[in-house]
């Protein structure tokens, strides 16, 4: 799901663009991921616009809490390629969208977190990729 891993992605994230901010104590956890409409897409959303959003990227901190894309004002970081500034797809089976994406998480909680999707229609996560250093 995801093709490349970075933990301590602050200074990143700044350089890309300086409106971004950092909480004290925390930092980013940065990948990338595609999703894939799959066979099991019901025949009532088959044909339509769907945002690549309805599943997310999230990481599932050391201290068992799961943090997501958006801050506290519910935006997203700025970024390019960003997983939330992708258009709407249609719903075909095999379409794939793929994005950047950086999630805050307290600097404690990184080591041995790890990244997940959630899908935000029911809820389920799945975990994927190994559990950050």
């Amino acid at each position: 799901m995801t093709e490349t891993v970075t933990t301590g992605g602050a200074a990143q994230i700044l350089a890309e663009d300086s409106y971004n901010e950092v909480k004290d104590g925390w930092d980013y956890v940065l990948g990338r991921m595609t999703s894939v409409v799959n066979e099991s897409l019901p025949i009532a959303d088959a044909g339509e616009p769907m945002s690549p959003t309805s599943v997310m990227p999230v990481f599932i901190g050391s201290d068992g809490r799961i943090y997501d894309i958006w801050n506290d004002d519910n935006s997203a970081v700025v970024m390019e390629e960003g997983w939330v500034g992708q258009p709407d797809i249609i719903a075909k089976t095999g379409i794939a969208s793929t994005g950047r994406f950086a999630i805050q998480v307290p600097s404690a909680a990184i080591p041995g977190g790890q990244f997940a999707t959630r899908n935000q229609v029911n809820g389920t996560v799945l975990y994927f990729g190994e559990p950050a250093k």
